[in-house]
Order: structure tokens, then C-alpha cells, then sequence
């Protein structure tokens, strides 16, 4: 029997369900509340049409980027009073990425309920360095929002070091939880026939398409080398290379495990830079979750997850992307192992059912 609880908490994710932060640092959680008998609402910070923009926004151009900005400060105010009246009614109020605009979360805090914030990417800064007047005003605000939030918080939980090291200077009470990934929905597929090509994939989104031409030679090499060698990338935004064959998927939640499942190898080119070092790459324990060997660029975040030629690969120039893609490419046997080896790792630290307890440790202390 399901132990039951009197906890009573209203989840506030920035996004809707659409939004991957939102799919895994609550949703996923949502099931296991239910068997434990705990109450709680969903109650995102921005619309369902909010969010579709912030997905897609990355390929806005600059006035319709402007409007978009615009726009979601407008719903954010707006729903942040709602998010106020809600409250009331709630023991614990859980924000995940949401913070208040106009110093709202003093009126939040004034009702003592439990606050716990989950911060799992540097929402602290901006993703670019340039030092244009919107960029500094923009990266103010959004420090700003941050903190505050942090000083209200009564417990904070972080995805990565990166991150912990940052909220350390404004709240003592922080909980580590890496991913986490659910790994009965993403299982390595058994593959009872060779086929004769090696697929090589990538899943995303708009926002981290732009990395992808980082690798535009790679690609070229490895397909000029190994003509059995395709390409697959889910969830692209504007992205063109006329130079290689690649297939273009939509993204969709009801297929996204079988498209994954059909990869051989999964990629992961980012930067190494303050922004993508508050990233614990979701699409690296996709792949690893469901047993493909991944090739990551390496950020030290990444290598809290990854130990190079044990559980996956890191590349850095375009040297080391070519000779890690060869090496699973030409060695079946190397690339179960890596793959079988990477859902090991997953299942220890990142999976859902890991690392569960460390948020029900949180709500019962609160």
C-alpha cells in the first residue's frame, strides 16, 4: 500500500510540459506523488502559447524577438498574482526555473509557506558574452530575479556543481540531483539483425541547433569516409548543410524513444563557456539511458557524468571528433560496450528511481 501524505505542493515549472525542464525535473515525478498519496497542483509561470515562443524563439529576428519579450513580461505579471492567490493553499510551493518579475516573490514569501527552487541551467546569466546595452540589462535582471528567489528559498536543488557553487552564496540548504532521466521510458532497444549502415544522431531543439555547426566538417569527413555512415537529427531549428545527407525529424514525445532507440551513435557538440557550463546535457543521458554510445564535446560539467574511453567519449577539435566517430563506427563490439557501460552510469546517478528519495528526503524536512 501506498504510504500516505498530508504534504500539499504547488509545482510552478517556467514551461509547460513541452518544455524538456519541465518534463524532467517535475512531470516525471508527478506518478510517484500519486502512489505516495500526495497532493499537488501544476501551474506553469507562462502559457502553453508562451512557451511554443520560447521553444522557438532562438530562430526569432530581432523585432519579433522584442514582441516576444514583451509579451511573456506581461504573462509572467500576470500569472505571478495567480501564482500569489494559489499559494494559500499549499504547504510547499516548488518553483523550477520560475522567478518573479517586479520583486514579487516578497509577497510570496510573506505568506511563510516552504519555498524550495530548482535551478537546473545558468538561468543566472545570459547564453551570450557580448557587452551590448540589451545584453547587460538582460543579464541584471535576470541575476537579479535569481537571487532574490534564492534568498527566499528555504531549500534549493541543483543539477550540477557549476550550479551548486553559485546558489552557495546565497543559501545554505542545497540538494544535488542530476538529470534525473527516467529509465523505464528510455531502454536500450535489442537488436537482433546488423544492418548494414551506422546512424549517427542527435536530439535537441532550437536554442542548441546553433552547435551543431560546430561539427559541420566532422560530418563532411566521416560521410566522405564511410559511405554507409547516415545522419539523424530530432527537434532541429534553422539548420542547413548541403554538404552531407542527413534526415530531418520532428520532434514529438510519442515517438522521440523509438527515434533514439534507432541511433548508433549519439552526438553532443556545445561549447566549453560559463553558460553551458550550468548544463547537464539532457540529450547525453538520452543517449546513455537507452544504451548508445555517445561522442560530447567536454565541459567540466559533462565530465561529472563522463570518463573518457570508459563510458563515452570526449572531443574537442575536429581531430578528436573524426578519430572517436571512427572508432565506433568501425567496432560494433565497442560501441555495445561504451553503450552498456553509459545506462550503467545513468542508472547509478542520474535515473529517476536513484535519486526520487532526495526529493521526498526534501519535502518531508520541509
Amino acid at each position: 500500500m501506498a504510504r500516505q501524505s498530508n504534504h500539499r505542493i504547488l509545482f510552478v515549472p517556467y514551461g509547460t510540459e513541452k518544455a524538456p525542464a519541465t518534463r524532467y525535473r517535475v512531470s516525471q515525478y508527478l506518478r510517484i506523488l500519486n502512489e505516495r498519496g500526495i497532493k499537488y497542483r501544476l501551474f506553469s509561470a507562462i502559457s502553453p502559447l508562451a512557451t511554443n515562443l520560447m521553444i522557438n524563439s532562438p530562430d526569432f529576428h530581432v523585432m519579433s524577438r522584442f514582441f516576444y519579450y514583451v509579451y511573456v513580461l506581461m504573462e509572467r505579471i500576470l500569472r505571478s498574482f495567480v501564482i500569489i492567490f494559489m499559494a494559500g493553499g499549499y504547504d510547499i510551493i516548488y518553483l523550477q526555473r520560475t522567478t518573479f518579475p517586479l520583486g514579487l516573490e516578497r509577497v510570496l514569501n510573506c505568506l511563510k509557506k516552504k519555498i524550495i527552487f530548482d535551478i537546473d541551467d545558468a538561468i543566472f546569466m545570459t547564453d551570450t558574452d557580448d557587452n551590448s546595452l540589451t545584453t547587460r540589462i538582460k543579464k541584471r535582471i535576470k541575476e537579479s530575479e535569481v537571487v532574490n528567489i534564492l534568498r527566499c528559498a528555504d531549500c534549493v536543488i541543483v543539477e550540477n556543481e557549476y550550479i551548486k557553487n553559485f546558489v552557495m552564496n546565497y543559501c545554505e540548504s542545497i540538494v544535488k540531483i542530476p538529470g534525473p532521466i527516467d529509465t523505464e521510458r528510455y531502454f536500450p532497444k535489442e537488436r537482433r539483425e546488423k544492418r548494414a549502415g551506422v546512424v549517427i544522431g542527435w536530439i535537441g531543439s532550437p536554442a542548441t541547433t546553433v552547435y551543431l555547426n560546430m561539427l559541420n566538417n566532422v560530418f563532411r569527413v566521416i560521410q566522405e569516409k564511410y559511405g554507409h555512415v547516415g545522419y539523424k537529427f530530432i527537434g532541429l531549428g534553422n539548420y542547413e548543410n548541403r554538404d552531407i545527407r542527413y534526415e530531418k525529424i520532428k520532434w514529438e514525445y510519442d515517438t522521440e524513444l523509438k527515434n533514439l532507440q534507432d541511433f548508433d551513435i549519439g552526438i553532443m557538440p556545445m561549447p566549453d563557456d560559463n553558460w553551458t557550463r550550468g548544463k547537464l546535457g539532457c540529450k547525453m543521458l538520452q543517449y546513455m539511458a537507452v544504451g548508445i554510445p555517445c561522442v560530447v564535446s567536454y565541459t567540466p560539467t559533462n565530465a561529472e557524468i563522463i570518463k573518457d574511453n570508459e563510458n563515452g567519449f570526449f572531443a574537442a577539435s575536429d581531430k578528436e571528433w573524426i578519430d572517436a566517430l571512427s572508432r565506433l563506427i568501425e567496432d560494433d563490439g565497442l560501441r555495445a560496450r561504451i553503450g552498456q557501460r553509459g545506462r550503467g552510469t545513468v542508472l547509478d546517478k542520474c535515473s529517476l528511481s536513484a535519486n526520487v528519495s532526495k526529493l521526498l528526503d526534501v519535502f518531508t524536512r520541509l
